[in-house]
């Protein structure tokens, strides 16, 4: 996975462990919005890679609403958790 310095700052800072980023960046929803790719953690994401086990899905759901910006070529631009609903264009 590869990271902007940007990236790895709102990482730490925003206590994101790098394999729940991973997981995110793999299976994540894809949505775009203002012109750029993010990639959420939703209920349907959960689902998946959970794999019907409930207590992998408990342990992630403090995870729900984080997503990822990325650039054309696949480069993490910055993590962040969700405040409000995005917006789709």
């Amino acid at each position: 996975m590869r990271m902007t310095r940007h990236a790895t700052e709102r990482q730490t800072w925003r206590n994101l462990p790098i394999d729940i980023l991973q997981l995110i960046q793999s299976h994540g929803a894809p949505v775009h919005s203002r012109g750029a790719l993010s990639v959420m953690l939703d209920d349907g994401t959960l689902d998946l890679i959970a794999e019907g086990d409930i207590r992998r899905r408990q342990s992630l759901l403090r995870y729900r609403g984080v997503y990822l910006v990325e650039s054309d070529n696949g480069t993490v631009i910055t993590a962040a958790r969700r405040a409000r609903r995005q917006r789709r264009r």
